[in-house]
């Protein structure tokens, strides 16, 4: 399978290269794939990732635009900025990504990055995830539930991801603004985190039951 990482003279290229092919490999994404493709020029910083398969099966190669800061040290300055919407299926974006040097590379930053990314690639693979089912309007909502199940199964398989106080976090800041978060709001992203929801139909049906984005406060 070939792996690589775009722009090829990126500072970080050369350090995250070996960690797409180990990542690609713990999750059996290696003998269904031909190819690898990382692209550093997203527009924002932002675990929700635009991914593109091209090719058929046999030949098929997955792309992943997304931004530096992904794989770098966390510091002052460098935020998750979220987009107000995002499709599953993008092409790239053109921005200008900032500088880093190598000495900034976080492994440990770079290993969630790739094993939550590459989990999510092989839903998408497995059929598990079929995006055209999502209704437009609870896109957003459910990709951060959906990203929630998978940081809770690469937890249970001790696999890099993020942490569930991190993933809890991200889940306020998305649904706050729309909302009071309840008691009822939290079970659900505990049984997200906890995998008590087995398929997509399952946390559709939970993810109408939080707070609509569309009625975001100061949207």
């Amino acid at each position: 399978m070939e792996t690589r990482v775009i722009p090829a003279d990126w500072p970080l290229a050369s350090l995250m290269l070996p960690h797409v092919a180990e990542a690609a490999g713990r999750l059996g994404l290696d003998g269904r794939l031909a190819a690898i493709v990382l692209v550093a020029d997203a527009i924002a910083t932002d675990d929700r990732s635009w991914l593109r398969f091209d090719g058929d099966a046999g030949a098929r190669r997955l792309t992943i635009w997304f931004h530096p800061d992904q794989v770098v040290n966390d510091r002052p300055g460098r935020g998750r900025a979220r987009p107000e919407s995002q499709a599953w299926d993008l092409g790239p974006l053109p921005a200008e990504s900032p500088p880093a040097a190598a000495a900034e590379y976080s492994l440990a930053n770079a290993m969630r990055f790739l094993y939550q990314q590459f989990l999510l690639a092989r839903d998408l693979l497995d059929g598990a995830l079929a995006p055209a089912n999502v209704p437009p309007s609870l896109v957003e909502a459910f990709q951060e539930a959906w990203l929630t199940t998978i940081d809770g199964r690469l937890n249970r398989e001790g696999l890099p991801h993020l942490s569930a106080a991190e993933r809890r976090l991200s889940f306020l800041r998305l649904f706050a603004r729309a909302g009071v978060l309840t008691p009822s709001h939290w079970a659900i992203f505990n049984d997200l985190w906890e995998g008590r929801l087995a398929d997509q139909s399952a946390v559709l049906a939970k993810v109408r039951l939080l707070p609509p984005l569309g009625r975001r406060r100061g949207a």
